[in-house]
């Protein structure tokens, strides 16, 4: 990939992130790369086209940070795994060198109408390693917890899936709120 198509690349997750996808133009990408809007149609056949791209490498890189922090934290109590996981989602989210994952939920609440199929089934190829690792996880406490794996798993993504629409949506505030009030009640409902 040229430096270019990086920079095009890069240019056109942060303003889709700060702007919305409808309202950012190529004339917009263009211009915060230093070229044409013409010039981008060497690289892409289309802003949608472009945007598709952003989508695939933005869920590539997701899926490889999931793998990793599965990874790096097999070894760690369950508690410890799903609260730190949340927490580390949060803290990248709000934080202003990450587009990624600002982009890759706006985009699974709220894509592009003319697109919405085919970025909910790339985004759903996140959501599904999300949910193997997270049904992995629990196999491997499932003697140390009062539900199985499934029903661990289940519950834990959809107080994921609750506090992803706070952060989307509301704001950090009432996201943190929500985490420390509803962790205690859902570790509560799992420890044995």
């Amino acid at each position: 990939m040229t430096n270019t198509v990086t920079k095009i690349k890069q240019s056109a997750l942060a303003l889709i992130v700060e702007k919305g996808y409808t309202a950012t133009s190529l004339a917009d990408i263009g211009e915060k790369v230093g070229i044409k809007k013409q010039s981008i149609y060497s690289h892409f056949k289309s802003k949608d086209d472009l945007f598709l791209q952003v989508m695939r490498d933005v869920v590539h890189e997701e899926i490889t940070f999931l793998k990793n922090y599965f990874t790096q934290y097999k070894n760690e109590t369950l508690n410890f795994i799903l609260y730190n996981f949340i927490i580390q989602l949060k803290e990248r989210f709000v934080s202003y060198k990450e587009d990624n994952l600002r982009f890759l939920f706006r985009m699974m609440f709220i894509p592009p109408n003319h697109l919405q199929e085919i970025v909910v089934s790339t985004a759903m190829e996140y959501y599904g390693e999300l949910k193997d690792h997270i049904g992995q996880i629990f196999a491997m406490h499932e003697d140390k917890i009062a539900v199985t794996a499934i029903e661990g798993k289940t519950a834990y993504l959809n107080f994921f899936d609750g506090l992803l629409v706070e952060l989307v949506y509301i704001d950090v505030r009432n996201f943190e709120e929500r985490l420390q009030v509803s962790w205690k009640i859902f570790q509560r409902g799992i420890e044995k």
